[in-house]
C-alpha cells in the first residue's frame, strides 16, 4: 500500500518534515564516469575503478557511496564478486563492511551468459571524522567459485554505441 499520509496530513499538503526528524545537507558530490573494460580470471580481487582526492568540506560528515550503470558479463558457470573499499587520509584501503562480512555484490550465470548492470549504495561513516582530510573509494572484482574469465564493465558490445558507462559517485552529507 502506498504512503498517502504523513503526520496525519495528505502527502500533497506536506511542506516540511515533522519536527524531530533531522535532515542532512549535501555538501559536495564527486563523480567518476568510466567505460573501462576490465577482465580477470583471478580469484584474487583486482582494481576496477577508484575515485581519489575527495577532500571533506566539513568535519563529522558522512558519505553516500553509489555505483550505478555499466554492466558485468559472465559466461556459463562463471561468477563475479565486486567489493568496495575506502581509504581515509593516507592510510590503507579497508573493505566496507556489513556486519562481519565485507560489502559485496555477486553476479553469475549457470546458463549461457549473464549481462547485468551495477547497482550498489552504502552509507559510510568515517572512523574519525574530526581528523579526516582525504577520502578515496575503490571498487575491486574477482572471479569466484569457478575458473574462467569474468568482465567488469564490458563497454562497447553494442557496436560501440557508448554502452557500458559506469558511474562511481560519493556524496558528502553534513551530519
Amino acid at each position: 500500500m502506498a504512503l498517502i499520509r504523513l503526520n496525519n496530513q495528505s502527502i500533497s499538503s506536506v511542506t516540511a518534515l515533522p519536527s524531530g526528524i533531522a535532515t542532512g545537507k549535501v555538501l559536495q558530490v564527486q563523480t567518476l564516469a568510466s567505460d573501462s573494460n576490465v577482465n580477470t580470471s583471478s580469484s584474487s580481487f583486482v582494481d576496477a575503478i577508484s575515485l581519489t582526492g575527495i577532500t571533506p568540506v566539513a568535519q563529522n560528515s558522512k558519505f553516500l557511496i553509489e555505483l550505478t550503470g555499466g554492466y558485468v558479463y559472465c559466461l556459463s558457470d562463471k561468477y563475479l564478486a565486486t567489493r568496495y573499499q575506502v581509504r581515509e587520509n593516507s592510510g590503507s584501503y579497508a573493505n566496507l563492511n556489513t556486519g562481519s562480512q565485507y560489502a559485496a555484490t555477486v553476479h553469475g550465470a549457470n546458463a549461457s551468459y549473464l549481462s547485468a548492470p551495477h547497482s550498489f549504495t552504502y552509507f559510510y561513516s568515517p572512523t574519525d571524522t574530526s581528523s579526516l582530510t582525504a577520502l578515496a573509494v575503490k571498487v575491486q572484482f574477482a572471479s569466484v567459485n569457478t575458473s574462467g574469465q569474468v568482465n567488469w564493465n564490458t563497454a562497447g558490445t553494442d557496436s560501440g554505441n557508448g554502452d557500458g558507462y559506469v558511474l562511481l559517485r560519493v556524496t558528502e552529507i553534513a551530519n
